[in-house]
């Protein structure tokens, strides 16, 4: 992910990963410690609604401000953690 300057950035998608999680109505199975802002906490945001086919790759890329190169990397290790600890959808 990218770094601290462009925080208020991140903020803003945090907040708008947030809203689409909330009209999808799943808002209640993200966990408490997921609910606040941090770049780790979007990442986590980011996973759900795109595994819950909330949000496509294209826009999981967009709100954590990578490339297709990196995106690629980080859907690996996404389905890896699923594979191992599942998710909040489960």
């Amino acid at each position: 992910m990218v770094g601290q300057d462009n925080t208020a950035i991140l903020k803003d998608h945090f907040q708008r990963v947030k809203k689409i999680i909330q009209v999808e109505e799943m808002w209640e199975r993200v966990p408490d410690y997921a609910r606040e802002f941090s770049p780790e906490n979007l990442e986590n945001l980011v996973k759900f609604a795109y595994f819950g086919g909330f949000i496509d790759m294209a826009q999981a890329r967009n709100f954590l401000l990578l490339d297709k190169k990196e995106i690629a990397a980080i859907r690996t290790r996404w389905y890896e953690e699923i594979r191992e600890k599942g998710c909040w959808l489960c």
